[in-house]
C-alpha cells in the first residue's frame, strides 16, 4: 500500500486536498520543526498560526474561493506562510518566477489575475518593490490587481502597497471563516512556465494532480529533514520538495540565495537526510572551503537531475547512499517516471514509470516506438495538468482528445520499460533547469534598435545545462555591441533568457522557404566551442 513504510497510508491517492495534507502534518507532529529560514525555525504548530493569520488577511481583503493569489518571493519563510494561507481560503496559488522582470511579471499577472501579489521589499541588491512600482504606474496594464503585500519593508508604502505587519494586522480586526477547497478536483496552484509560443503559460493544476507528492515521499523516513536548494517558485520547490516533507513530519531547511559554504554550515548543524538540487550544485559545494564528507555525512537522498553514472563518485563525497530522479515537466505536476538508487545500470535513465501513469514513446505515424527506438514522448494520467489558464487552444494542442498530453520532448524506453529523456522536439532549451523559448528571446531582442535579424538557440553549458545562443544582424550602417546587448536584456527579462553567447554575422543561413537554418548555426557554434 502506498505510503505503509512511512505512516501516510491513511492518505488517499488523488483525493487529498493541500489543506488537508497540511493540517494533518499540524495535528500529528505540532512540536516538531518545519521551516528553517534565515536564522528562523517554526514548529508545524507556529507555522499553523502564520498560516492563519495570512489566511485572515486574505479575507480581509476580500480573496474569495477561486480568486488568484501570487507570490513573488526569494526562498524565505514567508513564502511558506502564503502558500497555505491561500489554499486555506479556497483561493488558486500563483507562484511567479523570482527571475521575472518588468515585462514577464506584468504579464503573468494579468494573465493569472492576481487579485493579490504577495513579495518582499528586496533580496540582497535586487529591489522587488521598484519591479512592481514600473509596473502598477499603469493600473491598467494589471486591471485585476488591488493590492501588493510585501514582506520586510524597508521604507513607508502607498497603495496600493501595504507592508507586511499592516497585513497582519487587517487579518486580526475581524475573524471569518475560510472555506477551503473540499474537492481535489478543483484547482489549487497556477504554475507558469515557458511553452512553445512567446509568452508564458499558466499550468492549472488541481490538488488531486499536487497528490503526485505523495508517491514522491515514498524512500522519505520518518522526520527526515531536506536541504533545500530548488526554487520555492518552480514544481521542484513548492510541490516536489516541501509536500512530501509534510507526509512524514519533516523539516525543510533553505537559503533565500544559494551560497555553497553557508549550505555545509546548515546541512551540519540540522542533520540534513535529504538534499534536493540540480547536480552540478553538488560541485560547488565539494570546492566549497571547509568542505569534507564528515560535515555531510547525515545526508542519505538526493532528488537530483541529472543523474549518470559518472555522478557517482560525486555523490559518494556526500555518503549519498541513494539518489532519486526522474522525467517530468510542470505538466505532469513533477515526474511521471522516477528512479531511486545508485545502480550504474539504471542511472543512464531516468527511470519506470508509477503505477497508473502511461508513458509512451511514438513515432510520427502514432505508433509506439521499439525498445531503444527514440520516439515523442506522450503521457496520461490523473497527474497531468488540467490544462492552460484561459488557452483552450494551446490546451487541446497539448491534451489530445482521449487525453494524452503531448510533451514536445523525445526519449526512448529500454527493454527494462526504463525512459531516458533525450530532448525536445520543440524550439526550446533549458537554462538552469527553466525552459526558454528560442521565439520569445528573438522577439525581445527583435526590438532592439540596431537589431535587423536575429536566431536564438540553445548550446550546452557546463553550469547551467543549456544558455541561448544568439546570432545577429545589424540594420544597415549600424553596429552591434556584445555588451550592450546584455544591458539592453538586463532587467527587462528574466536573467536565464538572456543570451550566454552573442555573434554577429552579415547574414543567417536560410532555406528556400526563408526559415533559417539553425542547424547550421548550431554546428558554427560547435566548431567555435572545440576551437576555444
Amino acid at each position: 500500500m502506498l505510503g505503509a513504510r512511512n505512516g501516510f497510508q491513511d492518505l488517499v491517492l488523488f483525493e487529498a486536498t493541500m489543506d488537508q495534507i497540511f493540517s494533518r502534518a499540524v495535528d500529528r507532529w505540532p512540536d516538531r520543526i518545519f521551516i528553517v529560514a534565515d536564522g528562523v525555525s517554526l514548529t508545524y504548530r507556529e507555522m499553523n498560526a502564520l498560516v492563519d493569520q495570512v489566511a485572515q488577511s486574505l479575507l480581509a481583503l476580500g480573496v474569495a474561493p477561486g480568486d488568484r493569489v501570487a507570490v513573488w518571493m526569494s526562498n524565505i519563510w514567508e513564502w511558506v506562510a502564503v502558500q497555505f494561507a491561500v489554499t486555506r481560503v479556497g483561493a488558486v496559488l500563483a507562484p511567479l518566477n523570482t527571475r521575472l522582470r518588468v515585462e514577464d511579471l506584468r504579464h503573468t499577472l494579468k494573465d493569472s489575475g492576481a487579485r493579490v501579489l504577495l513579495t518582499q521589499a528586496a533580496s540582497q541588491e535586487f529591489s522587488y518593490v521598484e519591479v512592481i512600482r514600473e509596473i502598477v504606474q499603469d493600473p491598467a496594464s494589471v486591471p485585476d490587481l488591488r493590492h501588493v503585500v510585501v514582506a520586510r519593508p524597508t521604507g513607508p508604502l502607498a497603495a496600493p502597497f501595504i507592508g507586511w505587519d499592516a497585513f497582519l494586522t487587517r487579518g486580526g480586526t475581524q475573524r471569518r471563516t475560510p472555506q477551503p477547497a473540499t474537492d481535489p478536483n478543483e484547482m489549487a496552484y497556477i504554475l507558469y512556465t515557458s511553452g512553445t509560443t512567446s509568452r508564458p503559460k499558466g499550468v492549472m493544476l488541481s490538488h488531486a494532480n499536487l497528490n503526485n507528492s505523495l508517491r514522491m515521499a515514498h524512500d522519505y523516513l520518518d522526520g527526515d529533514s531536506t536541504f533545500l536548494i530548488y526554487p520555492m517558485f518552480a514544481i521542484t520547490g513548492c510541490h516536489n520538495a516541501m509536500l512530501p516533507t509534510l507526509m512524514v513530519g519533516g523539516s525543510i531547511v533553505m537559503q533565500e540565495r544559494f551560497d555553497p559554504a553557508e549550505a555545509l554550515d546548515l546541512i551540519e548543524k540540522h542533520r540534513c537526510a535529504v538534499i534536493g538540487c540540480i547536480i552540478y550544485i553538488l560541485d560547488e559545494m565539494v570546492n566549497a572551503p571547509g568542505f569534507s564528507p564528515e560535515r555531510v555525512s547525515s545526508l542519505r537522498l538526493a532528488n537530483v537531475f541529472p543523474r549518470r553514472p559518472h555522478h557517482r563518485e560525486l555523490l559518494a563525497k556526500f555518503n549519498i547512499k541513494v539518489a532519486a530522479t526522474g522525467y517530468g515537466m510542470t505538466e505532469t505536476c513533477g515526474p511521471v517516471v522516477f528512479a531511486v538508487d545508485l545502480d550504474p545500470n539504471s542511472m543512464t535513465s531516468e527511470g519506470v514509470a508509477w503505477d497508473g501513469v502511461a508513458v509512451r514513446t511514438i513515432l510520427p505515424d502514432g505508433t509506439d516506438a521499439a525498445p531503444g527506438q527514440e520516439g515523442a514522448i506522450i503521457v496520461k494520467g490523473r497527474q497531468v495538468m488540467l490544462g492552460y489558464f484561459n488557452l483552450p487552444e494551446a490546451t487541446a494542442k497539448a491534451i489530445d482528445k482521449n487525453g494524452w498530453l503531448h510533451t514536445g520532448d523525445v526519449g526512448f524506453f529500454d527493454e527494462k520499460k526504463r525512459l531516458t529523456w533525450l530532448g525536445r522536439y520543440t524550439d526550446m532549451y533549458k537554462c538552469s533547469g527553466f525552459n526558454v523559448a528560442s521565439q520569445e528571446v528573438e522577439a525581445f531582442l527583435g526590438r532592439h534598435p540596431d537589431v535587423a535579424e536575429v536566431a536564438v538557440l540553445g548550446v550546452p553549458d557546463a553550469g547551467k545545462g543549456e544558455v541561448g545562443a544568439a546570432f545577429i544582424v545589424a540594420k544597415p550602417g549600424a553596429v552591434i555591441d556584445k555588451a550592450e546587448i546584455g544591458k539592453f536584456c538586463s532587467g527587462r527579462i528574466a536573467s536565464y533568457k538572456i543570451p550566454g553567447h552573442v555573434f554577429v554575422r552579415e547574414h543567417l543561413p536560410k532555406t528556400a522557404s526563408g526559415k533559417v537554418r539553425k542547424v547550421e548555426l548550431k554546428a558554427f557554434f560547435t566548431e567555435q566551442a572545440a576551437r576555444g
